[in-house]
């Protein structure tokens, strides 16, 4: 005797499948796997049937006014009725008021805006070594370029700290001496 292949297998799963709702369907009126027996179903009464009045059916003609209004066109609801002009009274003379006089303009000079620090031309791709000890790895072209905390990079940039997923860069130059740049990791 041979084996049976996957497909055979699936094959006789499913007949043997159809064959046992066959059966199930088959006793009982069919309907036994929901707990209903036939007997029960031909016991039910459901009463006379409803009576239809075909004269109630019947269709009356319905006048069609043309002039009446068109639910498949645009309606624009008619202008409101402008109010009448306040009458005034000829006895009381009417008094205008005077505008202020014109203000100058102030002209408020603002602080010119601060320059801001070059940004680096590295991007940064991670780091290497111990936790105490990093070493970031920078990408700048084809070339790659290792730095620990304190080293100067390309004589403007120095490395600052590393934190989650960021490398903090400051600056060598005495004016942005205060400042940094958190460079994100790029993948």
């Amino acid at each position: 005797m041979r084996k049976l292949t996957s497909r055979e297998k699936f094959l006789l799963v499913v007949v043997v499948g159809l064959g046992v709702l066959g059966w199930m369907y088959g006793r009982d009126g069919g309907l036994a796997g929901v707990g209903v027996k036939a007997k029960e179903l031909a016991e039910l009464k459901y009463g006379a049937p409803p009576v239809v009045q075909l004269a109630r059916l019947e269709r009356t003609a319905v006048a069609y006014d043309s002039k009446a209004r068109n639910l498949f066109s645009y309606f624009t609801p008619p202008r409101p009725a402008r109010p009448p002009a306040p009458k005034v009274s000829p006895s009381k003379p009417v008094q205008r008021r005077s505008l202020p006089p014109p203000v100058a303009k102030s002209t408020v000079t603002r602080p010119a805006p601060e320059p801001r620090p070059p940004h680096p031309s590295f991007r940064y791709i991670g780091f290497l070594g111990p936790k105490d000890n990093k070493i970031a790895v920078l990408e700048r072209g084809d070339e790659v370029l290792l730095a620990g905390i304190g080293e100067v990079i390309e004589e403007q940039y120095k490395v600052v700290d590393f934190k989650y997923e960021m490398l903090i860069i400051g600056y060598t130059a005495e004016k942005w001496a205060d400042k940094t740049t958190e460079l994100p990791m790029k993948r």
